[in-house]
């Protein structure tokens, strides 16, 4: 039997890269059990053990993320794939 894999949008979310070091707007994909992540600024990519509960943390991230905007409000600027900001 072959499973048949259904293709997802991607799933757009702010994070710091440890690559560059900058925060940006990451890309998450699923492919299956398994999933890439990768830095829209740098193409920094890892792969991840795909489950539901990676939606949650990427959503409990975005929370932490805009609740942090009142401190330091250029993390509002991270909209768009590329977006990128230093903080120090």
């Amino acid at each position: 039997m072959t499973r048949i894999l259904r293709e997802s949008k991607p799933i757009l979310h702010r994070q710091k890269c440890l690559a560059c070091g900058y925060y940006s707007v990451h890309e998450a994909v699923a492919a299956g059990d398994r999933g890439t992540d990768r830095c829209t600024h740098c193409g920094h990519e890892v792969e991840l053990a795909w489950n539901q509960e990676l939606k949650a943390i990427f959503k409990n991230t975005e929370k932490f993320l805009k609740n942090m905007e009142a401190l330091i409000p250029e993390l509002r600027d991270l909209k768009n794939p590329g977006d990128h900001i230093l903080i120090d």
